[in-house]
């Protein structure tokens, strides 16, 4: 019998992750004394502790985890659950990939310029959204010149709109 302290040195876990386990049902330990509430771990439940370790380092959750070594996963779902894993692992280093790439011209932009740019441009998917559209020119670009422009241009466009059967829902 191991006491939770030389079972965590064994496992190379600690012992905080072998209380949570006991607490989650996932590796309990063989014996508690009852005067003291110490847990006693024994030598074969190392290659339990093992292979939740190995599944762990997979990036399977703790869930999974139990259904794998409680043998509650055949030999085939195990084998899907390793394909699903591959492909998110393939998806997050894509993805790590594409943000290097960025750090990368990031770095080039600012070596050549000899500073970080002031104006960054991220571009977004955004849900498709009709447009309607009427213009008119003003004559500068002051509020003066502009606003007896834009009144006008709504009493065209709320009629244009009513008569597509489109309600307008923003500016």
């Amino acid at each position: 019998m191991f006491t939770i302290g030389e079972f965590a040195r064994h496992g190379r876990v600690s012992a905080r992750m072998l209380r949570h386990y006991d607490a989650i049902g996932l590796l309990r330990p063989d014996r508690i004394d009852p005067a003291t509430g110490y847990r006693y771990y024994g030598a074969a439940q190392l290659a339990r502790l093992n292979r939740v370790i190995a599944l762990k380092d997979l990036g399977f959750t703790l869930q999974q985890v139990r259904a794998v070594v409680d043998d509650q996963v055949d030999a085939d779902e195990l084998r899907g659950m390793l394909r699903l894993r591959r492909a998110e692992l393939e998806a997050a280093m894509t993805a790590a990939a594409a943000r290097l790439t960025q750090v990368e011209a990031r770095l080039r932009s600012i070596e050549s310029e000899g500073h970080m740019p002031e104006n960054d441009v991220q571009i977004k998917r955004v849900p498709a959204v009709r447009v309607a559209e009427v213009t008119s020119t003003a004559p500068g670009y002051q509020p003066q010149d502009i606003s007896p422009v834009v009144g006008p241009l709504y009493e065209k466009l709320f009629p244009l709109l009513a008569t597509a059967g489109v309600r307008p829902t923003g500016p």
